[in-house]
């Protein structure tokens, strides 16, 4: 099959969406499949097109890029270049999915929009911005969709934009081969200062919608000897380090910002439990829950429509009220205090890891999705 996603960022801009489009993509290539990624040109610096692991990629140049989403008008017209029997839209941020969708014509491919999540902006402004954009464009978007993924049944049947559609249920995916026995994990503990320390780890972009502010808080209130491993970077990478130096904890966390993803298996292996104190709607399944748990750890995360769907709680980890510090300091304590119960959510979760997040796993799904639509009667002119 000729595949084209098209999804506002690809690698090498960080996040959730673009790594389940890059590796799906990848996937896609290995098992005989002909894939494009559409996709913005954010960085002037980067190459209008390219060929990464046997993807190509096209990117289409920005008027700019307001609230972490690229303005990219020509997506539609190079969409109509391009040779396709499946066109694949990956949502949000939102503006690429719209332009996208404009720009086809009368017997188009079929299309599949993968929905990750809601649109959220904080704020009056953003708002308005929110249902202006969920009541003039995503309309546009959701109309020529044939088939719409979501990650999680609970995050589906909890949007307000997809109440009575119907829905394929897809998890994302991930690499569980890249997580089995990461190297010189013990130098590493050395070289960090942790062979005394039992470790918290967070991986993830350091945004408002991730909680993080919580994770530091609930740090606050668990013993001395527990350090925990913040892995990412973002915007909000300032105001977390003023509060952990606040909250007295500043020695107890270590910010790594420039941790790769090669080198990120070596740094789950350092942990004891995982936690994840998401708290709103930008969050559809939370890809970082499942490569710890890939890795083996036991999961502390939000009890959040989506994220909360990718364990079973009390099987793989524990589910803690989102923005109570107190909780999550809480069920993290449990796990540190029985090791025995905590190993065994681990090897818990990274056998799910592997049975329902696989790549190979989640691209069968995918494909079969794409192959029923080939086969379907052509649907009416969008």
């Amino acid at each position: 099959m000729k595949i084209v996603q098209v999804c506002p960022f690809y690698v090498p801009h960080p996040g959730g969406v673009e790594s389940h489009v890059r590796r799906l993509s990848t996937e896609l290539v290995r098992e005989g499949h002909e894939v494009t990624v559409l996709t913005s040109r954010y960085d002037p610096e980067l190459p209008a097109a390219e060929v990464l692991d046997g993807v190509h990629v096209v990117r289409v140049p920005v008027r700019g890029v307001l609230l972490n989403t690229p303005i990219d008008p020509r997506v539609g017209k190079v969409l109509r270049t391009l040779s396709a029997d499946i066109v694949h839209l990956h949502y949000p941020p939102p503006l690429t999915s719209y332009f996208a969708a404009r720009g086809l014509r009368p017997g188009h491919p079929p299309v599949v929009l993968t929905y990750h999540c809601d649109l959220y902006l904080p704020g009056p402004w953003g708002r308005l911005l929110t249902s202006t954009f969920e009541r003039v464009m995503l309309p546009q978007v959701l109309r020529v969709a044939d088939r719409v993924i979501v990650h999680t049944k609970s995050y589906g049947q909890t949007s307000a934009t997809l109440r009575n559609r119907a829905i394929d249920v897809v998890p994302s995916l991930v690499d569980v081969e890249l997580y089995r026995t990461p190297a010189h994990v013990e130098e590493l503990r050395q070289e960090l200062g942790l062979s005394d320390r039992r470790v918290l780890v967070f991986t993830g972009r350091l945004v408002p919608h991730k909680g993080f502010d919580t994770g530091i808080r609930a740090l606050s209130l668990l013993p001395k000897d527990v350090t925990m491993l913040v892995i990412g970077s973002g915007p909000n990478l300032p105001a977390l380090v003023s509060l952990a130096r606040r909250l007295r904890v500043a020695g107890r966390v270590r910010f790594l910002t420039h941790v790769g993803d090669g080198e990120l298996p070596r740094y789950l292996a350092l942990g004891d439990v995982f936690v994840y104190p998401s708290q709103n709607r930008l969050e559809g399944f939370g890809l970082a829950i499942a490569e710890a748990m890939a890795a083996g750890l036991p999961v502390v995360i939000a009890d959040m429509p989506g994220v909360r769907e990718v364990i079973e709680e009390g099987r793989e980890g524990l589910l803690a009220h989102p923005m109570i510090p107190e909780d999550f300091a809480r069920q993290v304590q449990r796990l540190l205090d029985d090791r025995e119960v905590a190993q065994r959510m681990g090897a818990a979760g990274r056998l799910r890891a592997q049975e329902r997040y696989g790549v190979a796993t989640i691209t069968r799904q995918i494909v079969a999705l794409y192959e029923s639509l080939r086969t379907a009667p052509p649907r009416s002119s969008s």
